[in-house]
């Protein structure tokens, strides 16, 4: 039974959802276990929270992770336990004491006599002992040896270069050398309705870009015109294909495909078909620009999360036509310099459709006590506010959860009429509000990527699924660091 609840917080550690692996791992009573693996999975879920704190808290973290792998090292001759240790005495400061450690490591190695690992992991070890130590030839060779034994293995690859960025970035090397290994990148891709209907000059700049960037995951929304080619073409060269849409499926594809011929139906329903995943918001039953705007957003949060998960980067690509304005996700992701590879239309249509229903996107934090005095109560005595911002309701819930860790909140970020007036019933974060666990921001999945573009600083990390009244809604937590 521990093995197989060890396996699956280790899977959601994998993923990148710190906190909810550790409550997981505390909920199993596995903090005061002494088996080797709970230990070491332990030492793991420590050193993923150091990470992520400063100071203090940070190095008290690094020690108890440490103290774990060496409890876990000293009861086998496993060289996973005893490697992390010294990297986490190097990175708190302890540069001699991580030098006596990657030498046993080493000696180990040499010796044979130790706990069975793939040829990657044998290879990275190696590989990191000698970084520890000072030896970037012998690093670097070790490293690629270990690449080679496994070339597709890209979460193992992406938790290599975690550690060893943050050895070079102590060591105050550059981290360069380690490009080269990263996993392919992460695509984000947009474009424009009115393609001629010579596709050659579209099809040929795109399939161009794409072995350029040769992204190993895409995601995108695909309405009729650029957004099919492009989607069309990755999937010919193999890359995932995860579609993101801004309405409900039906509604997107009558209004974004369907009304521009029904050759674009044929070939959205067979994207659709082959599609890797499908983000899809069954509420959103119209076709607005804020709509348009946030789907985007998510995309893209979306795009940066799988790249940070991988260790690799997120890239834009857009097809357009050289009078148009960038839309203000596109916008958003530049003002954050993030990278983006534009591709402009010699031939292209006027851009076509009737016009969109008039929306705006705002985000609404609802609390079960009045945590601001700015807050208003509802008739069901909630209380919330709305916000312009997402990063702004962002910075004051998470700042009010500082001084009063005792409170929760709910975050939606809603698209609906221009008007002040809120609907208790249909707003989500209302239901979600009462849910929400004390020292937290609960917000609905996948709307919580887009803090990955809005407010990067902001993790939310998925935590499963919330009943409501508008059935079970997968959400994601936020908990601010502690002071």
């Amino acid at each position: 039974m521990i093995r197989s609840t060890l396996a699956q917080i280790r899977q959601i550690a994998r993923s990148g959802d710190t906190v909810r692996a550790w409550r997981m791992f505390d909920a199993a009573g596995l903090l005061q276990s002494r088996d080797i693996d709970a230990l070491t999975l332990k030492g793991r879920l420590l050193k993923d929270r150091a990470l992520r704190s400063e100071g203090m808290e940070r190095s008290a973290l690094l020690r108890e992770a440490q103290r774990a792998y060496l409890q876990a090292a000293n009861s086998s001759r496993a060289t996973y336990p005893l490697i992390n240790a010294a990297t986490l005495a190097f990175l708190n400061n302890s540069a001699d004491e991580a030098a006596d450690l990657a030498r046993k490591v080493l000696a180990l190695l040499d010796s044979g006599n130790h706990v069975q690992e793939t040829r990657y992991w044998l290879a990275a070890t190696a590989a990191e002992a000698q970084l520890l130590l000072g030896n970037q030839a012998a690093s670097q060779a070790a490293l690629s040896q270990a690449m080679a034994a496994a070339p597709d293995a890209w979460e193992d690859h992406a938790a290599t270069l975690r550690q060893f960025h943050e050895i070079l970035t102590r060591q105050g090397q550059s981290t360069s050398i380690l490009d080269p290994l990263r996993p392919p990148p992460t695509l984000y891709f947009s474009g424009i309705i009115g393609l001629p209907e010579n596709e050659n000059e579209a099809r040929e700049k795109i399939e161009a870009a794409l072995d350029q960037i040769a992204p190993g995951a895409a995601f995108g929304a695909l309405a009729a015109g650029a957004d099919i080619l492009i989607a069309e073409c990755a999937f010919a060269r193999g890359i995932q294909l995860h579609i993101v849409l801004p309405t409900a499926l039906d509604v997107f594809r009558l209004t974004s495909v369907g009304q521009f011929g029904s050759h674009w139906l044929d070939r959205f329903d067979r994207l659709i078909e082959m599609a890797d995943s499908l983000e899809a918001p069954d509420t959103i039953t119209s076709l607005s620009h804020a709509a348009i705007d946030k789907g985007s957003e998510i995309a893209m949060g979306l795009a940066l999360r799988h790249a940070e998960a991988l260790a690799t980067q997120a890239i834009a690509l857009h097809v357009g036509r050289g009078s148009d304005l960038f839309s203000p996700a596109y916008r958003l992701w530049q003002a954050r310099g993030l990278p983006a590879h534009n591709i402009v239309l010699g031939q292209s249509m006027a851009p076509q459709g009737g016009p969109l229903m008039i929306a705006a996107n705002k985000a609404v934090l609802v609390s079960t006590a009045c945590a601001s005095s700015t807050m208003e109560e509802s008739a069901n005595g909630l209380h919330f506010q709305t916000f312009d911002d997402i990063a702004m309701a962002m910075l004051q819930a998470s700042l009010t959860l500082k001084a009063w860790p005792e409170h929760g909140f709910a975050l939606e970020y809603r698209t609906g009429g221009t008007d002040s007036h809120l609907d208790e019933g249909e707003c989500l974060a209302f239901l979600l509000a009462p849910a929400a666990p004390p020292g937290s921001i609960c917000m609905p999945w996948p709307q919580a990527a887009a803090m990955a573009l809005h407010g990067p600083g902001y993790r939310f990390e998925a935590a499963g699924e919330v009943m409501t009244c508008q059935g079970d809604c997968p959400v994601g937590h936020y908990y601010p660091p502690s002071s």
